[in-house]
């Protein structure tokens, strides 16, 4: 009887352990690693997981995948997340909805563009070489999808596919290895005091965004102009608004939408009495259709 006990105990344990978000993560990033590591022709493409480099503000980034190709960079940010997501490329904040249970995390693309800045810095590589990837896998469902480009990936398989499409040299041979030789050279080591630096730098970067002291070049606008093809086409259908409209450099706090909580973006009214003006629209339309009016 005490061995069966012991026995629960431990199982409780270890699925307490692998529902840490840090474990979670960590779980997604090792799948789409190897994913990476046997799909992907290592005589074309050149994987490094797991890069920790300076991101020239006296500090750290961390990315999660780097896949070096004729055809571009691919930099890959990995989220592993259950339930509804709720988002679009420019907004600074997405929504995950488990049930009842909602909670805001950040865009993705948006970490992913300080990535591949840094990256541009410390290589030397044009910004056009760099192709954002975002892959979610784990049992979620991308409710904005027909919001977000390509780029936004749901599994590892559309991760792979969406690679696979460029297939146009961009980069010379010779300067994939520099590039890669660079990156490895100027790579942070994952020692256990490096990570908590660089945890603890994140957390001030987190801190100085609510006390508005984010840098403008990690503004909504700079994030816009990263290239990402192919070219996102919206749908054909005159009810869905038109993308979100940011009307300063830096970006403003999104309030939440008055009806369902979720986070709103900017709008621009089409028609009417108020065409023309900007407002504040739920990221959800047309499933919600909360507005909160700018004076």
């Amino acid at each position: 009887m005490i061995n069966v006990f012991i026995v629960l105990i431990i199982l409780a344990l270890t699925a307490w352990f692998f529902r840490l978000p840090a474990v979670k993560g960590k779980c997604g990033e090792l799948l789409v690693a190897y994913r990476l590591n046997s799909a992907l022709d290592k005589n074309v493409y050149k994987v490094i997981n797991n890069v920790m480099i300076p991101d020239g503000n006296g500090g750290s980034t961390q990315i999660d995948h780097i896949a070096v190709s004729p055809f571009g960079v691919f930099v890959i940010e990995t989220k592993n997340m259950k339930g509804w997501i709720f988002g679009d490329r420019n907004s600074g904040q997405w929504t995950q909805q488990l049930y009842k249970n909602k909670h805001t995390f950040q865009n993705p693309f948006r970490q992913n563009y300080k990535h591949i800045r840094c990256l541009a810095e410390l290589t030397g590589l044009a910004s056009d070489k760099f192709i954002h990837v975002i892959v979610f896998v784990g049992d979620c469902t991308i409710k904005t999808r027909e919001r977000l480009p390509l780029a936004l990936t749901e599994n590892a398989t559309q991760m792979l596919e969406f690679i696979k499409s460029f297939d146009q040299p961009v980069i010379a041979d010779d300067a994939v290895q520099n590039i890669c030789s660079a990156i490895l050279a100027n790579r942070i080591e994952n020692t256990f005091a490096n990570t908590r630096t660089h945890i603890k730098y994140v957390q001030k970067i987190a801190s100085d965004k609510q006390t508005d002291k984010e840098p403008a070049s990690y503004s909504a606008e700079k994030i816009a102009e990263m290239p990402d093809p192919p070219i996102f086409t919206e749908p054909e259908n005159s009810e869905i608004p038109d993308p979100p409209v940011f009307i300063s450099d830096v970006d403003v706090k999104t309030p939440s939408c008055p009806l369902c909580g979720s986070s709103m973006v900017q709008r621009k009214a089409r028609s009417g009495a108020n065409a023309g003006k900007i407002f504040w629209g739920c990221e959800r339309y047309p499933e919600c259709r909360g507005i909160i009016n700018i004076d």
